[in-house]
C-alpha cells in the first residue's frame, strides 16, 4: 500500500491497495494429507451383513497401533450375479499418521488364515503409484561394482585354514602354517570393543562395539554391514547365515542409539516406538534390515526371568526359530515374516529345555524330505512322570515320547546327522541319597523312532557324539560323585575330579549280536578328564583337564588305531590307543581346526591372568607352536562350510588317499625346503650387511689410527681380531611397568 495524501486519496474503497496487509497477515493454507490412512488388502469378500463383524476383527487387530476415526473404515463393494459383496480390501483412517505407520508394522504379513495373509500399505503409496507414467523409461545403468568373494579363503593354493587371535586391543588374523610360524594376514588395533566371533560357515567375522555389531569379510577385510544395537552383549547367526540374533542387557532406547551414533549417523538407527524396551533383535544379514525385536523373557508371575543365551534356537532350514518360556511353553516363529506359527505358542507346562534336530531328514523309502523335528523334556509334577517328547514342525504332531521316573535333570544331545538323539537322564536311587544316569537313545532316522536304553551305575557328567561314524559311537564322562568341585572367583576349579571315560557304539544284528543295541566298547578309568573333544571328522578325540588349578593334562586318543588287535581279540575297544599326552598350564579353551589335523589350546586372560597365550598341537599330541602373549584373550579357528562333494566321491577319495597323501607330502617337503632356503637367504643378507658395516668401521678406525700416530699418541698392541662370532639376539619383554616419579 502506497503513501496517501489529501491530494491523492482513492475515489472509492475498491481502489484501496491492501496487498501489504494481506501479505503480513496471510494465513497459510492447510495442505490436505492422507498419511493417516492405510489400505488393507487380501481381506475376505463378505456380504454387507458380515461387514460389521469384519470391522470388529480389524479393530482388534490394530488395537495396539491406535484408534480408528469415527466411520473411519470404508470397504468398497461390488455386485456380481445379483449379489453384493465387499471387494476384499478396506481403507482405514487413523487419528494420526504415526498410528497408521504402527498399523502397517502390526498388520502387514498378518495371517488371518493359513492361506490368507494381509497386506497393509500407506494410502499415499497408492496415490504415488497411480501417478506413475504409463510409458516405461529404462533407469540409467549403474556401473557394475564387483563385490569381494566372501569365501575366497577356501581357494587357498595350499588349502590352509585361518584363525584369529585377540590379545590386548589387537586382533590378528593368520594362515595356519604347521611346518613354520603362522603367516599374518592382517592386524588391527582396537578392531573390536569386546570380542570377535565367526559366522557358522566362516563368511563373516563379527566385532562388537558400544553402538552395535559390525560384519567384516572378503580378502581386504572391508566393513560389510553394521547393525545398530547399543551395548550389545551376544550375537548368533542362523545355520546358513541368513539371519542374525543380537541381545543387549540394556533395554532398547532410540534416544540412546541416536546419542551413541551422533548426528551424522542417526539415519542408521532403525528402532521405532514399538521397539522401545525390548532387548532381543532379529536381523536380515544380507540387507541389514531389522525384522523384529522381542522383549526379555518373563516368569509365570510376570517378573523378569533369567536371561539365557541363545535366546532363540533355529531349525536347520532357517524356516523356523523358537524360544522357551520357562515352565509354560515354546514359541515358534516363522522366518522371514517373524510371525508366530499358527498365531499361538505351543503350550508345554513345566518345559525345561528343547532342541531342534540339526538336519532335515529324508524318508528312507521315498527320498522325500520329512518335517523338521523338535525335542523337549518336562519334569515330574505330582503324580505325572517326567517326559521326553519328539514333535514335528509345523504340524506339531507327536512322533515319539518316553515317560521317566525319579528324574533329577536331563540333557538333550542330537547327533550331527540328526539320526540319533541321546537324552542323558540323571536319576535318583530309591533311597534318594545318590544319583545315577540313564541314556535314552532315540533312533530318529528310523520308522516309528525306536528307543534304546543304556543304564549306568554312576553319574555321567559329560557326553559327546563322534561327529562322523557309521556305528554312532559316543564317549561319556562318568564319576561316583557328580558334585562340582569348589572354584575360585574366576571359575577355575580348585581340585580335579576323578572320572572315567567310556566309549559306546551301536551294535547291529549279526552272528555275535542277537539284538540291536548300544554296547560298551572300552572304559578308561582313573582320569582327571573334564572335557571330551572329538575331531570334526571323527576317529580322534582329546581327553582334557581344563580350568583346573595345577592339573592341566591333555590326552590324544585314536579310537581306530590298532584294528589288527581288535580283529584278533574280537573286542573293538582294543583298537583304542593313546597317541600322546601333554600339559598346558592354565589351559582354559580347546578347539580343533576344521580339517581335524590340528588342535589349539589356549589360556585366556578372561579366566586367569597368568601365563596367557596358546599352543598348537597335531592330532597325535606333538607340539608345533607355542606363543605367549600378555593379556591374551581369545583364539578361534575360521569355520568351513559343509563339503559339496557327494558321498560317492568322498568314498573314492578315501580309497585313493595314499596317492593324494604322497602328493601332499611332496608339496610339504618343497615348502619346507623353500622356508629353509628363505631363512638361509635372510641370514646371508644379514651377514653381508654386517660385513659391509665392519669394512666401513675398519676404514674409519684405520684413518683415526693414522691420525693418532701422526699426533704422537702411543697405541696399545692390537690383539688378533681375525676371528668373529656372529650371534642372533632375541629380546623378550617379560614385564613392562610405568612409574611416575615426583
Amino acid at each position: 500500500m502506497g503513501l496517501y495524501t489529501f491530494n491523492n486519496l482513492p475515489a472509492s474503497e475498491e481502489e484501496i491497495d491492501f496487498s501489504d496487509l494481506e501479505r503480513k497477515f496471510a494465513i497459510p493454507e492447510q495442505e490436505e494429507t492422507l498419511e493417516n490412512v492405510v489400505v488393507v488388502d487380501n481381506l475376505p469378500q463378505v456380504e454387507p451383513s458380515k461387514e460389521e463383524k469384519l470391522t470388529k476383527y480389524l479393530q482388534k487387530l490394530f488395537k495396539e497401533a491406535g484408534k480408528f476415526k469415527k466411520d473411519g473404515v470404508h470397504m468398497p463393494k461390488a455386485e456380481a450375479s445379483g449379489k453384493v459383496t465387499t471387494k476384499g480390501y478396506a481403507f482405514i483412517e487413523f487419528e494420526t499418521a504415526a498410528q497408521a505407520q504402527a498399523a502397517i508394522r502390526v498388520g502387514n504379513g498378518h495371517r488371518m488364515e493359513k492361506t490368507r495373509q494381509l497386506l497393509v500399505n500407506p494410502f499415499m503409496d497408492v496415490e504415488r503409484y497411480v501417478e506413475v507414467d504409463n510409458e516405461y523409461r529404462a533407469p540409467p545403468a549403474e556401473p557394475f561394482v564387483e563385490r569381494e568373494h566372501l569365501k575366497s579363503w577356501l581357494a587357498d593354493k595350499y588349502s590352509r585354514d585361518q584363525f584369529v587371535t585377540l590379545a590386548g586391543n589387537k586382533v590378528n588374523l593368520y594362515w595356519n602354517e604347521p611346518s613354520q610360524n603362522p603367516e599374518l594376514v592382517t592386524s588391527r588395533e582396537n578392531w573390536t570393543g569386546s570380542h570377535v566371533q565367526w559366522s557358522p560357515q566362516g563368511s563373516y567375522m563379527c566385532t562388537l562395539h558400544r553402538q552395535g555389531l559390525v560384519l567384516w569379510g572378503g580378502p581386504s577385510w572391508k566393513k560389510l554391514m553394521q547393525f545398530v544395537h547399543p551395548y550389545i552383549k551376544y550375537a548368533e547367526f542362523s545355520p546358513s547365515e541368513r539371519y542374525l540374533v543380537t541381545l543387549s542387557l540394556e533395554p532398547i532406547s532410540s534416544d540412546t542409539a541416536n546419542e551413541l551414533l551422533g548426528a551424522e549417523r542417526r539415519h542408521q538407527n532403525q528402532f521405532t516406538v514399538d521397539d522401545q524396551g525390548n532387548m532381543v533383535c532379529v536381523w536380515d544379514v544380507r540387507t541389514g534390515t531389522l525384522l523384529r525385536s522381542f522383549p526379555a523373557p518373563k516368569n509365570k508371575d510376570g517378573s523378569p526371568a533369567k536371561v539365557l543365551w541363545p535366546q532363540f534356537k533355529w531349525s536347520p532350514s532357517e524356516k523356523y526359530f523358537a524360544r522357551m518360556a520357562q515352565g509354560t511353553g515354546i514359541s515358534i516363529y516363522e522366518a522371514p515374516s517373524m510371525a508366530l506359527l499358527d498365531k499361538k505358542s505351543m503350550k508345554v507346562p513345566g518345559v525345561q529345555d528343547f532342541a531342534w534336530c540339526p538336519r532335515v531328514l529324508q524318508d528312507a523309502r521315498t527320498g522325500a524330505k520329512r518335517p523338521e523335528m523338535l525335542a523337549y523334556w518336562t519334569p515330574e509334577e505330582g503324580n505325572l512322570p517326567a517326559r521326553v517328547s519328539l514333535v514335528s514342525v509345523p504340524g506339531r504332531e507327536l512322533l515319539q515320547s518316553k515317560n521317566l521316573f525319579n528324574v533329577f535333570s536331563a540333557s538333550l544331545h542330537w547327533h550331527p546327522t540328526g539320526n540319533m538323539l541321546c537324552v542323558r537322564v540323571q536319576r535318583f536311587t530309591k533311597s534318594k541319597k545318590s544319583r545315577f544316569t540313564n541314556l535314552e537313545l532315540f533312533r530318529t532316522g528310523e520308522r516309528d523312532v525306536p528307543v534304546d536304553v543304556v543304564e549306568l551305575t554312576d553319574s555321567a557328567v559329560g557326553f559327546a557324539w563322534e561327529p562322523v561314524s557309521e556305528n554312532f559311537r559316543f564317549a561319556i564322562l562318568h564319576t561316583d560323585d557328580p558334585t562340582p568341585p569348589p572354584t575360585n572367583p574366576n571359575g577355575i576349579a580348585m581340585a580335579p575330579v576323578k572320572t572315567s571315560v567310556s566309549f559306546y557304539a551301536f551294535e547291529r544284528k549279526g552272528k555275535l549280536v542277537k539284538k540291536e543295541n548300544f554296547g560298551l566298547i572300552k572304559t578308561l578309568p582313573n582320569k582327571n578328564t573334564n572335557l571330551l573333544k572329538w575331531s570334526p571328522h571323527g576317529r580322534h578325540i582329546v581327553l582334557a583337564t581344563m580350568n583346573t588349578v595345577a592339573t592341566c593334562t591333555l590326552e590324544f586318543h585314536d579310537v581306530d588305531f590298532d584294528q589288527n588287535a581288535a580283529s584278533r581279540s574280537g573286542r573293538p575297544g582294543d583298537a583304542i590307543t593313546m597317541l600322546g599326552s601333554a600339559e598346558h598350564y592354565n589351559v582354559t579353551d580347546l578347539e580343533w581346526d576344521p580339517s581335524g589335523r590340528y588342535v589349539i589350546t589356549s589360556a585366556s586372560a578372561w579366566r586367569q591372568p597368568a601365563e596367557t597365550g596358546f599352543v598348537m598341537w597335531d592330532f597325535a599330541g606333538q607340539q608345533l607352536h607355542k606363543f605367549d602373549a600378555e593379556a591374551f584373550k581369545q583364539i578361534l579357528w575360521r569355520p568351513r562350510p559343509q563339503s559339496l562333494l557327494p558321498e560317492e566321491q568322498k568314498r573314492k577319495i578315501r580309497k585313493d588317499l595314499k596317492s593324494y597323501a604322497r602328493e601332499f607330502d611332496e608339496e610339504d617337503e618343497r615348502r619346507l625346503h623353500a622356508a629353509d632356503a628363505e631363512l638361509m637367504s635372510q641370514r646371508r643378507r644379514l651377514i653381508s650387511e654386517w660385513e659391509t658395516w665392519r669394512q666401513q668401521v675398519g676404514k674409519f678406525l684405520s684413518a683415526e689410527t693414522d691420525q693418532a700416530l701422526a699426533s704422537g699418541y702411543k697405541l696399545p698392541i692390537a690383539t688378533d681380531n681375525e676371528d668373529f662370532v656372529v650371534e642372533e639376539v632375541v629380546e623378550e619383554i617379560v614385564e613392562e611397568k610405568e612409574e611416575i616419579i615426583n
